[in-house]
């Protein structure tokens, strides 16, 4: 079975809201006082697992990623498998158990790197490292994520209106094949528009997409990537 992989689509940045952020390096030592009393900070972004998970449920579907883990020395790893033209891809990374959860949270933590290395939130590591005022040890004023770092025009949902509009004649014969069970010939008109163009329509129903269920199992069927 065929997966088309929106890969950009991974890399996309969240919301501003699913961005939560702690509290790295400090001035504590600098100036000699306590972790909790330190005035400047250094915030580093994170996202939570849940939102990683969503995301890909969305792109990929549920059915086209797994994932497992493994448990040695205090360190949890994660590998992350993607179903690829019909073939499981993995990508692993590990993290400690934490401060506050344990081992739970070495789960969390490893998931979550294992997804970075098929790009999901990997624009993260690249913000900016800039001092915040802290007040009782956390970050007083939300920092301000640069445009580069916020969901923006280069989005799926902007590659599926372009594509839609660009092969909407191929759309309506490919439709029009799979009612009358020309299965073959729509397999074979769905791959003449490239791999850009499947990829932005292979948009689930339930999202908006222009294929119902029905079709897409039709057309994976095929070798369309």
């Amino acid at each position: 079975m065929t997966c088309l992989i929106d890969f950009e689509a991974l890399k996309e940045p969240f919301l501003e809201k699913q961005i939560h952020w702690r509290v790295g390096s400090t001035n504590a030592k600098k100036l000699g006082v306590k972790p909790w009393e330190a005035t400047k900070g250094i915030p580093l972004a994170y996202i939570d697992a849940r939102d990683v998970m969503k995301r890909l449920d969305d792109v990929l579907g549920v059915e086209n990623w797994q994932d497992s883990y493994s448990y040695e020395g205090g360190r949890t790893t994660c590998v992350l498998s993607i179903n690829v033209n019909g073939q499981w891809v993995f990508k692993s990374d590990g993290a400690g158990d934490t401060d506050i959860e344990g081992e739970k949270g070495g789960i969390s933590d490893a998931f979550k790197r294992a997804a970075v290395k098929w790009g999901v939130g990997r624009y993260l590591y690249y913000l900016p490292n800039t001092w915040v005022d802290l007040e009782n040890g956390k970050i007083k004023v939300t920092p301000k994520l640069p445009d580069w770092a916020k969901p923006g025009m280069n989005n799926g949902m902007a590659r599926y209106g372009a594509a839609l509009d660009e092969h909407i004649e191929s759309i309506v014969a490919i439709k029009k094949l799979l009612s009358t069970n020309d299965v073959a010939l729509a397999r074979e008109a769905f791959g003449e528009i490239g791999e850009q163009g499947q990829i932005a329509l292979w948009k689930a129903p339930s999202k908006g997409g222009v294929f119902t269920t029905k079709e897409r199992e039709q057309l994976k069927m095929g070798d369309t990537a």
